[in-house]
């Protein structure tokens, strides 16, 4: 209803065009009585059809798909609808704007002058001789191309309007797609080293570990066709991820996680927060020196903030190239889901390496 509400509106408004701008609109509705307006007001409700018919129907329905034969069928059918039906609708008995004046008019029965003398051959007005009957035919198709023409134009320019955007969110969701799928192969990797890691450490974790591991694929697996995820779901894949990375550490790193906030039914593009994590295992852990890894994650009143800070200790990456086209499709992730909608700060000093990101979610 809400759609159709100012379609309504806006037709209502196109037909007072034709009132207020007859040269016999007197600020009544007697204007109604008047043939030539009468015509002229239904080729103007025909006018107004015509362009929603062609916007909603004959464009999508035989223009787009090369019916060129029946729409050039339709639109002569509209167009002779548009110059005939008026004249064939009005009655050959309306009156004049001149004729109705004169019958408004008041009249003094007793006053000679106002007594109407029978009219001389060849004196009767124009508009007794029938508005309908002598309007030569090459005045009617004149009177209705015009109107017919920007109609169609009009509702033409719309609709290449609204495949040209329709065509620019198809391209941008192919491209949103293509991104989700060089994301899930690149997790997938990541995850098989962390099988490799579990297998070599021979670590009483390593059931547990297997676990976080099932969760972590069997997430990618479901969710990375979707457009958006609940965030708690993105979170726990989080927490799943950072501990099948902490299986791989020691002692030597100093890790923290912390989260603030209540989540509700907030949606986010999944996929959009694990590569800055990665990153900073990647970069921030060295079992041969000091090390530090923070993540924390607020959210409030539709806003997250997430922020990772590491040492850079590792420095030696064999896989950096990796790294870099996951951060890249990160980015562009950030810009298909949340364009305008985003912050994204880093900072980077040769020693730390500190990012933050503000997404709003609502």
């Amino acid at each position: 209803m809400k759609k159709i509400a100012p379609h309504i509106i806006l037709i209502l408004l196109l037909l007072t065009i034709p009132i207020v701008s007859s040269p016999d609109f007197d600020g009544t509705l007697s204007v109604f009585r008047v043939s030539p307006f009468q015509r002229e007001f239904i080729r103007f409700v025909f006018v107004v059809l015509f362009f929603y018919l062609n916007l909603n129907l004959f464009l999508p329905k035989l223009y787009s798909k090369k019916k060129y034969f029946l729409f050039i069928i339709c639109l002569l059918i509209c167009f002779g609808i548009m110059v005939f039906i008026p004249n064939y609708l009005t009655s050959e008995n309306g009156m004049s704007a001149h004729h109705l004046q004169m019958q408004m008019k008041p009249h003094s029965m007793g006053s000679p002058e106002n007594i109407a003398l029978p009219p001389r051959e060849g004196q009767f007005p124009a508009e007794n001789t029938g508005y309908r009957n002598h309007n030569p035919y090459s005045q009617m198709i004149f009177s209705s191309l015009l109107p017919f023409l920007f109609s169609f134009l009009s509702s033409l320019y719309i609709f290449k309007n609204i495949e040209k955007k329709e065509l620019e969110r198809s391209k941008a969701k192919a491209e949103l797609l293509s991104l989700k799928y060089q994301l899930q192969p690149h997790f997938l990797f990541n995850i098989l080293n962390s099988i490799y890691s579990l297998a070599l450490l021979k670590s009483d974790d390593a059931p547990n570990g297997i676990l976080k591991l099932s969760n972590v694929m069997r997430y990618v697996v479901q969710e990375s066709s979707k457009d958006f995820v609940g965030l708690s779901k993105e979170i726990e894949y989080l927490k799943d991820y950072i501990a099948l990375q902490l299986v791989r550490t020691d002692s030597s790193l100093d890790f923290s996680y912390t989260e603030t906030g209540i989540i509700k039914d907030e949606q986010i593009a999944p996929f959009i927060l694990v590569n800055f994590i990665e990153n900073a295992f990647k970069y921030g852990f060295n079992a041969e020196e000091n090390s530090k890894i923070s993540v924390n994650v607020i959210i409030k009143d539709g806003v997250l903030n997430f922020n990772v800070f590491n040492n850079i200790v590792n420095r030696n990456i064999s896989d950096e190239n990796s790294l870099k086209i996951g951060m890249k499709n990160t980015i562009e992730h950030l810009n298909h889901a949340y364009s305008g909608k985003y912050t994204l700060n880093s900072h980077n000093n040769g020693k730390t390496f500190e990012v933050d990101l503000k997404i709003n979610l609502l």
